[in-house]
């Protein structure tokens, strides 16, 4: 059976996979752990027995384990600069000039270095060609760690804007189509991950978001959520973070926290099949929980994260994550099931759903290996970027997030004034 959002079979995924690792040379280790629900971590190794890359897979065990495998090629070229890309220096104030920029929290700063040169890739529309039509998007936003790709000449003071870099959105897939997917679907998720945020510790919790009663789950996400409750043995609860771009997103932690965590535990997921992407959510959670206590860096990262941010305490209460459930609103589920459809079909609905709320999404293609895979980066520059919060940046959300702590404080200044 083919998984949802996806072109192949697990077993024909793990033979194309494998197929390529053989003809590059590089050597697959992988671990799993836990129970029914897994986490996967796997480790590629180079000709000499070095590891270079990993990754990490969630789920029942064939699909953990793929998953992790794709996880550790994606994050080979996710940061890898493709010999057919196009990386050019403009202006800051060109950037600056350009209301598509405007959504970004660093918007100003663009203004007042504009004499200065940036490196930008070019990112294009999907289902065009033209270059008239692309996007010149700055290295450094959606690939924050890869400075030495930067072309000579450019001049721009990084200092004060890099917080703001992220990968998101990139992803690995059979096809552009198939990647392109679930790159979208990770900028969805993490712009409702960050819109959550800004709304439950910097404003009103019960302005965004609601906790799903249990009783109410269709039948294949109540039996993760039952099987993630007696791993973790503690309380899971699921809350629905969906968004006005009307795309399914959910996300999933513990009503307590166990010894050894630094941080409430978090899972997140998006999909235009609401089941699916709650099962996502549910399955990284579980994920989350079994690395941190494989992976001790994990857990020193998280403190890392606190430390970082403990003379900001509303955002360090977003590091730490615990979810005031008596201010979140209940709702049952609401979801009704939708046919399955292809990456291609998929695609097509995403970006009009994001279309019609004004959002542009644009890709670019970081490595096309024949027909065993793809890793497309999808960036929308209009969606929010808060969650990087959690990784102990200070930082204010941007504009879709300001805007929601506004209409809270007008919805709560008129309650005031009715009563």
């Amino acid at each position: 059976m083919i998984p949802l959002e996806r072109e192949r079979t697990l077993a024909q995924a793990g033979r194309a996979i494998e197929s390529f690792l053989a003809r590059a040379g590089w050597r697959a280790r992988i671990e799993d752990c836990g129970e029914r629900l897994q986490a996967a971590i796997c480790w590629l190794h180079d000709g000499d027995g070095e590891a270079f890359a990993n990754g990490y897979g969630k789920g029942e065990r064939e699909a953990a384990r793929i998953g992790a495998l794709y996880e550790a090629v994606e994050h080979v070229y996710a940061n890898a600069q493709s010999p057919h890309e196009r990386i050019e220096l403009l202006p800051a104030q060109a950037l600056a000039d350009d209301p598509r920029y405007a959504a970004l929290p660093f918007a100003a700063e663009l203004g007042r270095q504009g004499e200065r040169q940036l490196s930008c890739r070019r990112y294009l529309p999907f289902f065009a060609d033209d270059e008239r039509d692309a996007l010149a998007v700055p290295l450094f936003l959606v690939r924050p760690s890869a400075t030495e790709a930067l072309l000579p000449g450019d001049d721009f003071d990084y200092s004060s804007v890099i917080r703001y870099g992220s990968n998101s959105g990139v992803a690995i897939g059979a096809s552009v189509e198939e990647a392109a997917v679930h790159a979208i679907g990770e900028l969805v998720e993490r712009d409702s991950w960050s819109l959550f945020l800004a709304a439950h510790f910097l404003g009103d919790p019960a302005s965004f978001g609601a906790w799903i009663e249990p009783g109410s789950l269709p039948e294949e996400v109540a039996r993760v959520h039952a099987a993630a409750q007696r791993q973790l043995g503690r309380e899971v609860r699921l809350i629905e973070a969906t968004s006005d771009l009307g795309v399914p997103v959910f996300i999933a932690t513990t009503d307590r926290i166990a010894a050894g965590e630094a941080v409430f535990p978090g899972g997140y997921g998006a999909s235009l099949y609401a089941g699916h992407a709650a099962i996502r959510a549910l399955t990284e959670l579980v994920q989350a929980v079994l690395i941190g206590r494989r992976l001790e860096t994990v857990s020193a990262y998280s403190r890392q994260t606190l430390e970082a941010l403990a003379e900001y305490p509303k955002l360090r209460d977003c590091a730490y994550f615990q979810v005031d459930f008596e201010r979140l609103p209940r709702r049952r589920w609401d979801h009704a099931p939708r046919e399955r459809q292809a990456p291609a079909v998929l695609l097509r609905e995403l970006l009009a759903r994001l279309g019609e709320r004004g959002i542009q999404v644009r890709h670019a293609i970081n490595h096309r290996e024949g027909d065993a895979f793809c890793v497309v980066s999808c960036v929308a520059l209009e969606l929010e970027r808060f969650l990087l919060v959690t990784t102990g940046m200070v930082m204010a959300p941007g504009r879709r997030g300001m805007a929601l702590l506004a209409r809270a404080r007008s919805a709560a200044a008129q309650e005031t004034a009715a009563a």
